[in-house]
């Protein structure tokens, strides 16, 4: 969720030095965002989000939290948003029309979740998910908001690579519409970041017969491949990382065999160029129509 030391460095210590003590200005959109959403005033803003920050990192020592990358509404920034998530999101459903679903896989904070609410959709339309439990509850603390936010939309743990019945996920199966995942597909090796892809098809609806989309950002590379590198945490650790060719291809592959070469009409994989470097950073749009 950061821009990252030069892909020739490798090791725990690429990450260990990306830790910013403290911030001189916070993003406007999340400040805005933190008066507006949360109450809380502007003076009061920077203390309250290092501080959590910190408490966030001494668990999680992730460098998008050490640089505070995190503070980046990814999404609102996507140029997808205004037309293809927040439009559709707050549009009025039809009698008998299917009334649009969006999911947050990998949610962090649930920052993006507070950005979309925030714009003006229905929350019932809202769902969110992470792996880490823990995440959840730092969002609650960050946006101030226990009292108004319901949990019953959220997915935690929500698990991309489980079969199992019992993962939360499944409860989404053919019902997303609107599926928003950012910075996740370079924690997994090529093999699984497949299962990954097949995973996000599954949560898909199929039963429309209109498009349905993909949409986030991921880390790739302009030297597509295997690329290993830990986390200072030595849970997480970048595995593999794209090109446009080769994202492309990843959808392309997946949408291609069973049980979805017969079922997807018509796959529009687009992805842009965000931040030159030995590390890039693409805006991604994956649009299968089913």
């Amino acid at each position: 969720m950061t821009t990252m030391a030069s892909s020739n460095q490798t090791g725990s210590t690429a990450y260990i030095s990306l830790f910013d003590e403290t911030l001189g200005v916070l993003p406007k959109p999340l400040s805005d965002l933190l008066t507006s959403y949360s109450g809380i005033p502007k003076h009061a803003q920077i203390d309250h989000v290092v501080k959590l920050r910190n408490e966030a990192y001494a668990r999680f020592p992730y460098p998008c939290l050490g640089t505070f990358r995190f503070l980046d509404l990814d999404l609102a920034a996507h140029y997808a948003y205004q037309e293809h998530v927040l439009s559709p999101l707050k549009q009025p459903s039809a009698d008998g029309a299917t009334e649009p679903l969006f999911l947050d896989l990998g949610t962090c904070f649930g920052q993006d979740l507070r950005k979309l609410i925030y714009d003006g959709v229905p929350t019932h339309r809202l769902w969110v998910s992470d792996i880490e439990p823990k995440f959840i509850e730092f969002g609650y603390k960050m946006f101030n908001d226990e009292d108004k936010l319901p949990r019953d939309h959220i997915l935690c743990p929500g698990d991309l690579l489980s079969s199992s019945p019992e993962d939360r996920l499944r409860i989404l199966d053919d019902k997303v519409t609107i599926l928003h995942m950012t910075t996740v597909f370079h924690l997994f090796s090529f093999d699984l970041q497949k299962v990954v892809a097949d995973r996000c098809l599954r949560l898909l609806r199929k039963d429309t017969g209109g498009p349905v989309l993909l949409v986030g950002g991921q880390v790739g590379s302009t030297m597509p491949g295997p690329f290993e590198r830990q986390n200072a945490s030595q849970d997480y650790s970048h595995k593999y990382r794209h090109d446009e060719q080769t994202w492309q291809k990843l959808w392309e592959e997946v949408c291609g065999r069973e049980p979805w070469k017969d079922k997807i009409k018509n796959i529009d994989v687009r992805s842009k160029l965000l931040k030159q470097g030995p590390d890039q950073f693409h805006r991604t749009t994956p649009r299968p129509l089913v």
